[in-house]
C-alpha cells in the first residue's frame, strides 16, 4: 500500500455553527505556509478514492453495501497526524503551524462531542473534511442537521469498501483521522473568518483562495466537479442526479 500523502493546515470547523461563537483560529492570522493556499497538497490516499468515489450509486447497490458493511476500529488520537503535517512546513513556520494544527484538531474534537460522535472515527473525519470543503467552496455555513447524516453515509462507504480504508494500519488510521479533521477545520474556519469580517484587509484574497481550495478538495475526495456536490438529509449527493 502506498503511504499517505499529507500537508495541510489547521483551524476551526463550522459544521455546528454556534459552537464557535466563543472563538476559533482567525484565518487572517495564520502563517502563510499554514493557510488555505497549501491545501493543494491535501491529505489524499489512493484508498480514499476507492471508498467514496462512487457515492452517487443506485439505492439498490447502497442497500446491498449497508448489509455487508464492516465497522473499523477507532483510531487512537496520539498527535501523530499533526506531527506529520508539521514536517511538511518550512522550518521557520513549523512551530506556528504545529500550534494551528493542534488548535484546529482540538476544536474538531469539541464539535464532534456536541454531536455525540466518537473521536477516532474515520467516517467522522471524512465527513468533516467534506463539510469544510463545501463551506469554503460555497462560502456558506454547513447546515447542522446534515452533518450526522453525512457521517453515517461516510461510515457506510468505509464499511462497504472492501480492502479500501479497511486495510489501513493503526498508525495510518491515526494519521488519516487527524489530518482529515485538520483539513476540514482550516477550510471551514476560513469561511467563518471571512463571514465575520468580509471587509478586512485580505478578505477578497481569502475568499478566492478558499473557493479554489474547497473546490479542489471536493473534487479530489468525491471525483466530481464541486458545483455538482449537493448536501442534504441523506448526506452528499450529485446535483446532476437529483432529478433521476
Amino acid at each position: 500500500m502506498k503511504r499517505i500523502k499529507q500537508a495541510i493546515l489547521g483551524v476551526a470547523i463550522g459544521v455546528c455553527g454556534p459552537c464557535f461563537a466563543q472563538g476559533f483560529v482567525n484565518a487572517y492570522e495564520v502563517p502563510l505556509g499554514v493557510s488555505v493556499n497549501v491545501i493543494s497538497n491535501q491529505l489524499y490516499h489512493q484508498n480514499l478514492n476507492k471508498t467514496i468515489g462512487h457515492w452517487d450509486a443506485h439505492e439498490a447497490e447502497q442497500k446491498k453495501k449497508r448489509a455487508a458493511a464492516v465497522r473499523l476500529p477507532l483510531a487512537q488520537t496520539t498527535g501523530l497526524g499533526i506531527a506529520e503535517l508539521t514536517k511538511q512546513l518550512p522550518k521557520e513556520q513549523a512551530e506556528a503551524g504545529r500550534a494551528a494544527y493542534k488548535q484546529a484538531f482540538d476544536y474538531h474534537e469539541q464539535v464532534i462531542r456536541k454531536f455525540g460522535l466518537p473521536s477516532g472515527d474515520l467516517g467522522v473525519a471524512i465527513a468533516s473534511a467534506i463539510a469544510g470543503a463545501w463551506m469554503a467552496y460555497n462560502n456558506k455555513p454547513f447546515p447542522d442537521e446534515f452533518y450526522v447524516p453525512l457521517v453515517n453515509q461516510m461510515r457506510q462507504r468505509i464499511g462497504s469498501s472492501g480492502a479500501g480504508l479497511q486495510s489501513l494500519s493503526a498508525t495510518e488510521r491515526t494519521t488519516t483521522y487527524e489530518s482529515l479533521a485538520v483539513a476540514g477545520m482550516i477550510l471551514a474556519s476560513s469561511q467563518i473568518t471571512w463571514q465575520r469580517n468580509p471587509r478586512a484587509a485580505g478578505a477578497e484574497d481569502l475568499k478566492q483562495r478558499m473557493r479554489t481550495q474547497g473546490g479542489e478538495t471536493l473534487t479530489r475526495m468525491l471525483q466530481v466537479p464541486p458545483d455538482r456536490v449537493g448536501i442534504g438529509a441523506s448526506g452528499v449527493y450529485s446535483l446532476a442526479a437529483a432529478g433521476r
